[in-house]
């Protein structure tokens, strides 16, 4: 079985260009999105395909309850550990489509990191939506980091992307990146696939992921959110700013759906 990036927490972060402060920048928006959106406080939160949750761990450590649902065992033990003995902070290993958790209902939840298009049929995407809202109180917000993708190319056959060469604590990462040519009548905008050489001192491990993206535009959602039949796309803002307008978004946008 080929070994997944995921399977190394603090490597993945660097190959997806996380930046210092990032993390810390995208709660900070949170909040201020709450604020202006929420008459009551967040008490409870669930993070969505949450990994090992660093965005959770800066809310707990704010008093906030934060559950994480991811389907990497391998995310969720990194998240764990990194979270021993920090109050209010649990994990499920759970699949993002379909799912269920006995826990009470929350008051917002958030899906970061833009890995939301990776749901890329119909059903995938409103057995989600139906699954959050079934875990959210009524009024509660789901919040949605969603890559701008309109500076993907569309390709009639495979096509090297990008390779690049980083340093990740005592190991060497050999990066090569792939998008990979989909039918017409699709619903996958591409198809992006990883390789990874990872050169640790005493072995070598390839990583090899393949990540499927539907292409999410703000009416797109709006029109998931109504056809699930439990959320509203209330607002949307770009690149962590509440005055940006969506028209000149750079890099992503926030979707924020209320709970009806």
């Amino acid at each position: 079985m080929e070994r997944s990036i995921y399977e190394f927490p603090a490597i993945f972060r660097r190959v997806h260009k996380e930046k210092p402060g990032e993390i810390q920048a995208e709660v900070d928006f949170l909040k201020r999105v709450w604020a202006r959106h929420l008459e009551r406080p967040v008490r409870r939160v669930l993070d969505v395909a949450s990994g090992n949750s660093p965005h959770g761990q800066i809310l707990a450590r704010d008093g906030i309850r934060v559950v994480g649902v991811d389907r990497s065992s391998t995310m969720i033990a990194a998240g764990r550990a990194e979270s021993r003995g920090l109050d209010g902070m649990r994990f499920y290993r759970r699949e993002i489509v379909n799912f269920r958790l006995h826990e009470r209902r929350f008051d917002a939840a958030f899906f970061m990191s833009e890995t939301f298009p990776v749901m890329t049929t119909n059903d995938e995407i409103l057995s989600h939506l139906g699954s959050v809202a079934n875990l959210l109180r009524r009024g509660a917000l789901y919040c949605i980091d969603v890559d701008r993708q309109d500076g993907i190319r569309l390709v009639r056959s495979g096509r090297a992307w990008r390779k690049r060469t980083l340093a990740v604590g005592d190991a060497r990462v050999e990066v090569r990146a792939f998008n990979r040519a989909m039918p017409w009548y699709s619903g996958v905008h591409s198809t992006f696939e990883l390789e990874c050489r990872i050169r640790f001192p005493d072995r070598t491990v390839i990583t090899r992921d393949s990540v499927p993206t539907r292409y999410t535009l703000p009416c797109t959602l709006d029109l998931a959110a109504r056809a699930c039949g439990q959320f509203r796309l209330i607002a949307g803002y770009a690149d962590l700013s509440l005055s940006i307008p969506l028209e000149k978004c750079d890099r992503r946008w926030l979707a924020v759906l209320r709970r009806v």
